[in-house]
């Protein structure tokens, strides 16, 4: 029931739970992997106290613009908090 309420309600969800179970439940579909990136908040406790992770303001994975441009993220490890550099490949306009 949270997840169907966090989905309705627009809102983000402050969880460190990966939500596999959910995940294999909706195999088949990208909606569910893309809505958790925009609206999960990873939280991290350390001695120097409470972090919040919050999400990215835009997609961290390898995306197509309109015009056959492709947007690759450059990255070694899997930190949101890193900035992230992007790759650009585009094809010769014949």
């Amino acid at each position: 029931y949270w997840l169907y309420a966090a989905v309705s309600c627009k809102c983000l969800l402050m969880t460190n739970d990966e939500m596999r179970d959910h995940l294999f439940q909706l195999l088949g579909t990208s909606f569910f992997p893309r809505w958790k990136e925009k609206h999960q908040v990873r939280l991290s406790v350390s001695r120097s106290g409470i972090a919040l992770h919050m999400p990215p303001t835009y997609s961290i994975v390898i995306q197509e613009s309109e015009n056959g441009s492709w947007h690759v993220p450059t990255t070694t490890h899997d930190d949101l908090e890193t900035p992230r550099q992007w790759l650009c490949a585009t094809r010769p306009v014949k």
